[in-house]
């Protein structure tokens, strides 16, 4: 599976998201869902203030600093392998199709790539999932 990404890269790299994700909710003030006023969607995404992203959080916040610095250190291949990790944990991608989904990260380029990891609030859980999916954990 990993070529150039260790297991522990890829665990630092989550619990980074998820200081950064906790730094996000402490600056939104753990807003309800419910104060959105978004009818609740039967199937799919069902956290409204997902879509915020990082945004709340200053671009040079200390936490997303360090994540965004751990990601962009990485290398143009680990950063691929880390994204194929965020989509088996999305459930986008099986565990055995990483081929397909290191195809899919050099087809959309890496910094559609890096946006895609950067943009996911939830990165921490679903690195985490692929991470226990693929037996890394």
């Amino acid at each position: 599976m990993f070529q150039e990404l260790k297991s522990s890269q890829a665990r630092r790299i989550a619990a980074l998201a998820k200081a950064a994700r906790q730094a996000r909710d402490a600056e939104l003030g753990n807003v309800s869902d419910e104060a959105f006023g978004e009818p609740p969607t039967a199937r799919g995404e069902h956290n409204p203030i997902a879509t915020l992203g990082f945004e709340p959080l200053s671009f040079d916040s200390p936490t997303l600093r360090a994540l965004r610095q751990a990601v962009e250190a990485l290398t143009t291949s680990a950063r691929s392998e880390l994204f194929v990790l965020l989509r088996i944990g999305q459930g986008d991608l099986a565990a055995g199709d990483w081929d397909r989904g290191l195809s899919e990260a050099e087809m959309i380029g890496d910094t559609a790539v890096g946006t895609a990891l950067m943009g996911d609030t939830d990165l921490h859980d679903h690195l985490m999932k692929a991470l226990y999916e693929i037996k890394e954990a």
